[in-house]
């Protein structure tokens, strides 16, 4: 097997868990074998912490799980997904990597897992909170700025909580300089992608999308090698072409 293009590792795309599964699903329809995607994600060790990889895999949208159930034999299931909603169209991501160490992944990621403390009860109220009186409703309703506000909020939360492994909120100070600085310059919220160091704002249409991704370019020219392009969410789940089209060489 050739991989010819790949999701950039460990900057935060989750880029293991799609490559693992694409492969996974494309020997699956190869050997026409009757496995569900979850079976899958299970047999290759992946959504052990999270299902979003795998709900977006196969189903694209906006994704929330239920964090993993142990089963009646003891042992933990792939995190069920208990929402999803597509974006709007018109709802785009200015997306920025700077090139400053990758994030936490392997041994260190497991680590970091093993010896975080539980979030307190208070923290998993006020995102719970958030997330179902804010920013699914806003979702549905297609009302973009509550959306944002809550999606910044629950990233602040989030990157406290992991603050002793990244150093802080974010994992670097380009990804909390770029997160501000989005902000500032009109993105309807932004956060961190995972462990980073990647970065993301929202915002409304192409018009707003190129000129942030331009603003975003400038502001870090001199200071960090970064890539910045922006995109729309996929709202749909994976797709296999049976193309016979002449390989890459």
């Amino acid at each position: 097997m050739r991989v010819f293009k790949a999701i950039p590792s460990h900057v935060g795309f989750g880029s293991g868990t799609q490559l693992a599964l694409a492969i996974g699903v494309a020997l699956m329809r190869l050997y026409d074998l009757d496995i569900t995607v979850a079976d899958l994600a299970k047999t290759i060790e992946r959504g052990r912490r999270s299902g979003i990889g795998i709900g977006a895999f196969q189903h694209g949208g906006f994704i929330v799980d239920g964090g993993s159930i142990v089963n009646s034999h003891g042992e933990e299931t792939v995190p069920p997904i208990i929402f999803r909603h597509p974006f709007p169209a018109d709802w785009l991501f200015v997306v920025a990597t700077p090139q400053v160490g990758a994030g936490l992944s392997g041994e260190a990621e497991l680590t970091a897992f093993h010896e975080l403390p539980p979030s307190s009860p208070e923290t998993v109220d006020h995102i719970c909170r958030i997330l179902v009186m804010k920013m699914l409703p806003s979702l549905i309703e297609g009302k973009i700025k509550p959306f944002g506000e809550a999606m910044t909020r629950i990233q602040q939360l989030v990157g406290d909580n992991f603050s002793d492994f990244q150093r802080g909120r974010y994992a670097s100070i380009a990804s909390e300089q770029l997160v501000a600085y989005m902000l500032e310059q009109g993105a309807y919220g932004a956060g961190q992608s995972s462990w980073g160091p990647t970065v993301y704002g929202l915002v409304r249409g192409e018009e707003q999308a190129q000129s942030l991704a331009e603003a975003v370019r400038s502001f870090v020219e001199g200071k960090w090698k970064s890539t910045v392009f922006y995109t729309a969410a996929r709202n749909e789940g994976f797709y296999i072409s049976t193309s016979t089209r002449e390989a890459i060489p």
